[in-house]
């Protein structure tokens, strides 16, 4: 049911239900007749027209939209005119279709109890009115507030994945740069691997989520450079028990960012061979991803911190502070990263 239809059967029903008691307190007072109803008649129309110009007018000069303070004056004024209209008409109506109000002599004191008894009237349905139009407004102000924070949220979410693809590839290139020199065979197979990251980044980028498989085959290329790089100084593991964990969606390029981020800040300064392995699998209601890697966790390391704060940002826009994320020291030379994503 639309605004519009409700009104009118609020205004139709609400009059009507008001006329009937008057008419009934009046033909038990004074006895029913033909004269009685076409007062009533009267009386029914002229509040629905009164009472819908009035409506017509307040929306014309933008009175609703403006606040408390400002409103409540013009709202009275409304009250009183439509109250002060309908006083007179029924001062004569009343007179012409109930002879016994005919001997009554028309005073102050009559005008007053008029004006009073349909002030209370008019002042309940402006009241009806005016606090329905607030509480909707304040719906649309808060539908507006939760759409802008939306976009908001959106846009931020872009602009962090739009923050991880330069940083990935700069260090991409950089592993090829080195390689070049060393062995070019080899340096032309991390080209491929690099122009399938490139595609899948590109492809990813218009998604908020992937697949856990596709985010693995993107950890794979990624892993292949480094390790042509790196050569028996890396060692990588990836182990996935069940493989319904495969199907589990996250935010693309996530693991990717921790398995690179593993890379450059444990073991390209490890002088030593380093490990990494990547585990995932099913717990209760929670896909748990477990990074380890050779490596020393500095948090106060701004350069570090930024692609960690990065993914604990894109895992809060996308499962609304429902997933959980950790990274510690596990011993003096283990990190360990923590994943966990609500299914």
């Amino acid at each position: 049911m639309n605004k519009n239809t409700l009104y009118w059967l609020c205004q139709i029903g609400g009059w009507l239900l008001f006329v009937m008691l008057e008419f009934i307190g009046y033909g038990s007072q004074y006895s029913f007749t033909a004269l009685l109803v076409l007062n009533v008649a009267i009386n029914y129309a002229a509040g629905i027209l009164l009472t819908h110009y009035y409506r017509v007018f307040i929306i014309k000069m933008q009175w609703i939209s403006r606040p408390m303070p400002q409103l409540i004056p013009r709202a009275i004024l409304g009250v009183v005119t439509i109250s002060t209209l309908l006083t007179i008409i029924n001062i004569y109506l009343d007179r012409l279709t109930v002879p016994l109000l005919r001997q009554l002599p028309i005073d102050w004191v009559l005008i007053i109890n008029y004006l009073f008894n349909w002030s209370k009237y008019i002042l309940l349905w402006a009241l009806v009115y005016h606090l329905f139009q607030y509480w909707e407004r304040s719906l649309e102000i808060e539908k507006e507030r939760y759409q802008l924070e939306a976009i908001l949220k959106e846009n931020q979410y872009q602009n962090l994945k739009t923050q991880l693809n330069p940083h990935f590839l700069f260090n991409s290139l950089n592993s090829i740069r080195t390689l070049i020199d060393l062995n070019p065979s080899q340096s032309k197979e991390a080209v491929t691997r690099l122009s399938s990251l490139l595609r899948s980044s590109l492809q990813m980028s218009k998604l908020k989520t992937v697949s856990l498989k596709q985010e693995i085959e993107t950890v794979k290329d990624y892993l292949a450079i480094e390790k042509i790089r790196f050569d028996e100084r890396l060692t990588c593991t990836i182990h996935i028990p069940d493989e319904r964990a495969l199907l589990v969606q996250i935010p693309p390029m996530m693991l990717q960012t921790l398995v690179e981020n593993a890379v450059k800040h444990g073991i390209s300064k490890s002088k030593l061979s380093g490990t990494i392995s990547l585990d995932a699998l099913i717990d209760g209601n929670f896909l748990s991803l477990v990074i380890i890697n050779t490596g020393r966790f500095e948090p106060n390391e701004t350069h570090q911190g930024l692609g960690l704060e990065n993914t604990r940002k894109r895992l809060e826009f996308v499962y609304d502070n429902k997933a959980l994320f950790s990274i510690a020291n596990r011993d003096e030379n283990t990190v360990i990263t923590k994943i966990e994503i609500p299914l």
